[in-house]
């Protein structure tokens, strides 16, 4: 994700997200961070400020708050200077309701939005031997991914031991970055195997859509 409002369907998920978080427990914002990325790894590639973001915007609706201090006076607002007080939230009763809310409505499917798509999409025949090169980068690229999202344990030692579901449902996001790393290294080898097919024509590829 490049940025905190790069796109509404984005901005909402990371909202649900950290609501999510904070009905698990209260906590602060960079606390936030290393939970989302522990539980969620670098499937979601969390821009750290969005975080930040969707607590402001939680906090107007009213579904989280400031935990008070023990005086009982609202917690210090957030400041960005070193070693200033830390800011605890929690999720509110609205907070926690609107969370099982969503938990419980359909999952949209996300489009896919790759830039090498484009460039496939709008490459002409002269733009074609580079592309064997991007897919060769891009593919390189995936398997280094694959090879650090491969270190936990398995799924499957997970399940049948005593873990945690917070420890196996951590696992299973994991595993869909690997299904979908996979199939794009494959789709990847598929789109080189074609360009070549095409590149070996006595005519070669047409230039004319």
């Amino acid at each position: 994700m490049g940025g905190p409002d790069e796109s509404t369907g984005d901005a909402m998920s990371m909202k649900y997200a950290v609501l999510g978080l904070l009905a698990q427990r209260r906590g602060y914002g960079y606390d936030l961070v290393q939970r989302f990325e522990e539980q969620i790894g670098s499937a979601w590639q969390l821009n750290a400020g969005a975080i930040y973001v969707a607590l402001d915007k939680l906090e107007q609706e009213g579904l989280v708050r400031p935990v008070p201090n023990d005086d009982g006076a609202p917690s210090t607002r957030r400041r960005t200077v070193r070693g200033a007080p830390r800011v605890i939230y929690e999720a509110t009763p609205n907070g926690l309701d609107r969370f099982e809310e969503w938990m419980s409505t359909r999952s949209t499917l996300a489009p896919l939005r790759e830039e090498l798509h484009l460039k496939l999409a709008l490459s002409r025949p002269r733009n074609l031997e580079r592309l064997i090169e991007v897919t060769y980068e891009q593919e390189q690229a995936c398997l280094e991914r694959l090879e650090q999202s491969l270190e936990p344990r398995p799924l499957e030692e997970l399940l049948g031991g005593s873990e945690s579901w917070p420890a196996i449902a951590s696992v299973m996001v994991r595993d869909a970055e690997v299904a979908h790393l996979q199939a794009t290294v494959q789709w990847l080898r598929r789109v080189r195997e074609g360009i070549r097919t095409l590149q070996e024509r006595p005519e070669g590829p047409s230039p004319q859509r």
